[in-house]
């Protein structure tokens, strides 16, 4: 029972992790597709 608790909240962080990687991924590239549009107006 312990055992696989624990497991689960590994898997849950890694999970939390994961995702917080990828939203900032995407500001990333929102703010660079941002620039990009800005640049190409001018």
């Amino acid at each position: 029972m312990w055992i696989e608790l624990g497991l689960f909240f590994l898997v849950m962080i890694f999970a939390i992790h994961q995702i917080h990687d990828v939203r900032k991924e995407q500001r990333k590239r929102a703010e660079r597709e941002a620039q990009d549009k800005s640049h190409t107006t001018d």
